[in-house]
């Protein structure tokens, strides 16, 4: 069934801090109406957060990090009940992450925890979550990841990216810019308990992973490599079976500087979508049989530094949230057309500093 003419909410993560890597202009959490008609609405601010980097939605309730080192060296994490009808954010509380510069966060399927990746601190938090209302309960256990990578520069220390559930099981992946790894926990009775280590070539960076539909494979974006990995479950665990450039081939050849951010599934699971900074663009892959990728299109976003892309709630649309640019493209996205002509851009909103992109 059609969602198309309906209304949702778009919620935008921001930074609102200038920091080495960005200079942040929002004033908190964005957040703006969506018709179905090819554009959002006027970008308003929801709530005021410092660095609301990364937001994710459950039910009824807007979970955000606050990328931030206070001086007992953790950010915070917060979770805010978003009202019906007037469609505000109201605070159901805070807590503090469990490390410096949370960067990403993520609910459990069954929504009884909140896990987090700390990125400075190098370290990944589990929370509880209150059933009922969506709160954000005591601080269950805390891991310190160890290690280092071959990029002095960014690989000094561990840098979790992101954390994200299994769908099939009680597991939690987390890619780990720093140690060329994604590190696997099994949640059990409220604790992170070590279940394996899958290791990435050197200077892959791993950054970003999203599921196929399946639950049986996920694709992962490293972002010093600016790669496309694809890993498929086995008894073992989850294992390699295929990694490709993000960029064409003449753009390797002619040394583009560029590094990837986000990546997406298509519901059909035939197509990949991930963005690259530098290159500013939006690369299109084809997966198919024996789990082999095909670029197919390179779509310039029209903006600078994509980070997150979200595919509207029907799909007939792609977003490409710009960094530097302030602003949020619009693609019309035809899956029946071929290469780069799955993407049209339709035009940019102004939104100041955006990262992420959540529905509601």
């Amino acid at each position: 069934m059609s969602v198309r003419n309906e209304f949702h909410d778009l919620f935008v993560g921001t930074y609102t801090e200038r920091l080495p890597h960005v200079d942040g202009q929002a004033p908190g959490i964005m957040r703006a109406r969506w018709t179905g008609d090819g554009g959002p609405g006027e970008a308003t601010l929801a709530t005021v957060l410092r660095n609301p980097s990364w937001v994710t939605i459950f039910k009824n309730v807007l979970y955000a990090v606050s990328e931030t080192r206070s001086d007992n060296g953790e950010g915070d994490v917060c979770a805010y009940h978003i009202d019906e009808e007037s469609h505000r954010l109201v605070l159901l509380g805070m807590q503090p992450s469990g490390g410096g510069d949370p960067a990403h966060l993520a609910v459990s399927p069954d929504g009884r925890y909140l896990a987090v990746a700390n990125y400075s601190g190098g370290s990944v938090a589990l929370f509880a979550l209150d059933e009922g209302t969506g709160r954000i309960g005591e601080r269950l256990d805390v891991v310190q990841h160890e290690g280092s990578g071959t990029d002095p520069s960014r690989q000094e220390a561990p840098h979790p990216h992101m954390v994200a559930f299994d769908p099939q099981r009680q597991d939690l992946y987390v890619p780990d810019l720093g140690l060329d790894a994604v590190l696997v926990y099994r949640v059990d009775e409220g604790r992170l308990v070590p279940k394996g280590r899958i290791d990435c070539p050197a200077g892959t960076g791993p950054r970003h992973l999203a599921f196929h539909p399946s639950g049986d494979v996920f694709f992962l974006v490293g972002e010093l490599g600016n790669t496309l990995s694809t890993f498929r479950r086995a008894e073992s665990g989850f294992v390699p079976v295929n990694s490709v450039p993000l960029l064409p081939q003449a753009e390797l050849d002619q040394g583009t500087e560029s590094s990837a951010a986000a990546v997406r599934v298509h519901s059909s699971g035939t197509l990949v979508f991930a963005s690259n900074r530098g290159h500013d663009s939006v690369s299109i892959f084809r997966y198919g049989t024996g789990d082999a990728l095909e670029l197919v299109g390179c779509i310039p976003t029209q903006g600078q530094q994509p980070r997150d892309i979200a595919f509207t709630p029907d799909e007939q649309h792609l977003l490409v949230a710009h960094q530097n640019s302030g602003s949020v493209a619009v693609f019309a996205v035809d899956t029946r057309a071929e290469g780069e002509k799955m993407l049209s851009y339709v035009r940019n909103y102004q939104v100041p500093t955006p990262v992420c992109l959540a529905w509601s």
